[in-house]
């Protein structure tokens, strides 16, 4: 039992690694050289990262639901925000629409940004078709 815990410690696992596990999230994030303060700035910024979201949920044939929002400030403090769809979706427009629309709901007054992110999950069929076989109720 000592021997385990210690290979732990020390980052020592020899499980197999498992290389074809269902595909739960995609997403791309980039940390900037210097601190973004402006939303023009911080919109340009999205726009790259939902153009390289959107390249590699085509490529891997893969339409998500939710889109998160990563955002670290230059104090380090991070901060997520999310949205979900009803139908999956894998196209620019609305990727890059969403995440400005997530950051524009943030606190960015007199705040600099040090890291932008953008994640897609959920991936998989519509809402609307597994809500017609399950017991939750609607709200609307």
């Amino acid at each position: 039992m000592g021997r385990f815990y210690y290979n732990i410690a020390r980052g020592i696992d020899n499980r197999p690694v498992e290389a074809n596990q269902e595909t739960k999230s995609l997403s791309a994030e980039d940390t900037f050289p210097y601190d973004l303060t402006n939303a023009s700035e911080m919109n340009n910024q999205l726009d790259k990262l939902a153009k390289i979201v959107c390249n590699r949920l085509q490529h891997y044939r893969l339409k998500g639901r939710t889109i998160t929002l990563k955002i670290k400030y230059s104090d380090f403090k991070q901060v997520t925000r999310s949205k979900s769809f009803a139908e999956p979706l894998d196209d620019f427009d609305t990727i890059s629409s969403t995440s400005k629309s997530l950051l524009g709901v943030t606190d960015l007054k007199d705040k600099k940004i040090r890291l932008l992110g953008i994640n897609i999950s959920n991936f998989g069929s519509s809402n609307t078709s597994e809500n017609k076989h399950s017991n939750q109720l609607e709200l609307f």
